[in-house]
């Protein structure tokens, strides 16, 4: 892979200069500086209109901002329905803080230990195998956790809102997909993410993550957050809506993570096999050329 990331960042830059030798007119000094497994050259924050040029311009940015954004999509569909639950079940504020202080600490062993099997299941399934285990192993707890919240208020049936039985298994499941969401997210989807920037070139590294990071986070919790509301204006705007609406929260939370494992299918051929032409030679220091 590294291997790789060194053949591509030598064709983007011999393509660099080729351009501007294209431009240049009769009689004019063109100098460009290149640096290609030599000392690093100071780089220039990128503004956020050229990381999302930068991102417009590869369908491996794309891929990964599609992952990033579904994630957050996901995560944003399932917390406030879960919270929703957990506020019905602990009504207290100290009982509450409470919950939430053992579920914090859960995760952070939880992670602990997958940090340390991380490296393995890498090694074993791959990156692909390892991308895609994020939102498989969501899916199965989400699939679980809707059709027990969904119960909870009779959906296609005729039970009463607050029935212990159902809302103390839908808060465990969904305690569950948070935990499962949290830290696959923590040892698997963030260097699994990291890793497949290794194979772009210079500028996508530099551009590209940034738009990527930032700007497909934001927009994931903003896309998350308006599905949200518009799903419960459709279903009246009452205080229970947000239990009301969860056929419609599963259907979008499984559209999410159907775009999502397809941008990982896609971004698995950066592994899978090569898709840069080795380029012969290297292009290090100061090149004048005289039209």
């Amino acid at each position: 892979v590294y291997d790789l990331a060194d053949k591509r960042q030598r064709r983007e830059e011999k393509e660099r200069v080729n351009e501007m030798l294209v431009k240049a007119k009769k009689g004019d000094t063109v100098e460009v500086e290149l640096t290609v497994g030599g000392k690093k050259v100071k780089s220039v924050k990128p503004t956020m209109r050229q990381s999302l040029s930068e991102l417009s311009g590869s369908w491996e940015l794309k891929s990964m901002a599609i992952m990033v954004v579904c994630y957050n999509v996901c995560i944003e569909l399932t917390e406030v329905l879960w919270k929703a639950l957990l506020r019905k079940t602990y009504t207290t504020k100290s009982a509450y803080m409470g919950f939430m202080a053992t579920f914090s600490q859960t995760v952070g062993w939880v992670t602990i230990v997958m940090q340390l099997v991380a490296p393995s299941i890498i090694r074993t399934l791959g990156w692909k195998g390892s991308a895609m285990l994020v939102p498989l192993s969501m899916g199965a707890f989400a699939i679980w956790f809707f059709t027990s919240a969904a119960g909870i208020n009779g959906v296609g049936g005729g039970g009463a809102v607050g029935s212990a039985s159902p809302l103390t298994t839908a808060l465990l499941i969904g305690t569950l997909l948070n935990v499962v969401s949290k830290v696959t997210k923590y040892s698997l989807f963030d260097p699994c993410k990291e890793m497949a920037y290794i194979p772009l070139g210079p500028e996508a590294k530099v551009k590209g993550k940034a738009a990527v990071d930032v700007f497909g986070a934001r927009l994931g919790r903003s896309i998350g957050s308006a599905s949200q509301q518009l799903v419960m204006l459709a279903s009246g705007g009452a205080a229970s809506s947000i239990i009301q609406s969860i056929p419609f929260l599963g259907v979008l939370y499984m559209t999410a993570l159907g775009f999502w494992s397809n941008a990982v299918w896609n971004l698995g051929q950066l592994f899978d096999k090569p898709t840069v032409e080795p380029t012969p030679g290297g292009l290090t220091g100061l090149i004048r050329v005289r039209l």
